[in-house]
């Protein structure tokens, strides 16, 4: 799961720079450098030998890793959705914005209840890259938003997918693997949304009126 997001990160990076989905930017590639993956779960669901095993409850370091990465990006696309809904210049993107507002609201509420029934308390503040790419869409809006929200947004929803879809067949914890197949069918819709959104972008568009300077 660290590779995950270190993909996540420069794929949004170089996303938000060109305006062009991830493929164009090659980001697609594993990450460097992000030390071992965690280990695989045997059959019965457990961590093999080198990774913390669950017991009952417990939650193994690598199902830990994703719940902590999960609920940062459910609190992000909330943040930035509502972001979107206001300073977007296309009414698809605005449209996107308040769905990832409701969307990752629920997906919050669930990971917040797992988290009471796993008994472990995880923060969703964002981390320093995600407070950086917030900040970048609180200086703009209209088309140059659109330009920059939509690509990004697009390319984590990539590298979402395929984390969630590893983490429905892999986890450790029963428990995290129901959580991650059940997000999958509303990801994929995102996906679908976002991808469409990068087709009728026009970065000269202006402000909507009410947010216009």
């Amino acid at each position: 799961m660290r590779a995950r997001f270190a993909i996540s990160v420069a794929a949004a990076a170089c996303a938000t720079a060109t305006a062009l989905p991830l493929t164009a930017c090659g980001a697609a590639a594993p990450a460097q450098g992000g030390g071992p993956p965690p280990p695989a779960p045997s059959p019965t669901g457990q961590a093999t030998p080198g990774g913390q095993a669950p017991t009952g409850t417990q939650v193994s370091t690598a199902d830990r890793a994703f719940l902590t990465q999960a609920a940062q990006g459910a609190q992000f696309e909330v943040a930035t959705g509502r972001l979107a809904a206001d300073r977007a210049a296309s009414a698809a993107v605005q449209s996107f914005g308040r769905r990832m507002v409701t969307d990752h609201g629920k997906e919050l509420q669930q990971l917040q209840a797992l988290d009471q029934s796993l008994g472990v308390s995880l923060s969703s503040a964002p981390n320093p890259d995600q407070r950086n790419l917030t900040t970048t869409w609180t200086s703009v809006r209209g088309g140059a938003f659109d330009c920059s929200y939509a690509p990004a947004i697009y390319a984590l929803h990539v590298t979402d997918v395929h984390a969630f879809e590893q983490e429905a067949a892999h986890a450790d914890n029963a428990q995290v693997r129901q959580f991650a197949a059940a997000q999958l069918p509303v990801l994929r819709q995102h996906l679908q949304m976002a991808s469409k959104n990068l087709g009728n972008l026009d970065c000269s568009a202006p402000a909507p009126a009410a947010t216009r300077s």
